[in-house]
């Protein structure tokens, strides 16, 4: 396993792995390495610091069962159907 430094953190690498690094203004045959990507703004996520409404909860209602049921039930006799 091999480990390296991402634009948000480590990058975990395990088994065949590969990081390709392509940008749209790269010219053919320039290989040096063009840095992380740079996501355009308001498109990474972010933990929310404001206020939080309360959730809306609903209310259990009982389930519906008949009054009885009547269930025809044959116990297995052996392997007699595999």
């Amino acid at each position: 396993m091999m480990t390296g430094q991402g634009p948000y953190g480590s990058v975990e690498m395990g088994g065949m792995f590969s990081m390709v690094k392509v940008r749209k203004d790269q010219k053919p045959g320039d290989y040096k390495d063009p840095g992380w990507f740079k996501p355009p703004a308001g498109s990474v996520a972010y933990e929310w610091s404001g206020q939080l409404s309360e959730p809306v909860r609903e209310t259990p209602t009982p389930p519906k069962t008949p009054a009885s049921i009547d269930l025809q039930v044959r116990k297995p006799t052996g392997h007699a159907g595999h």
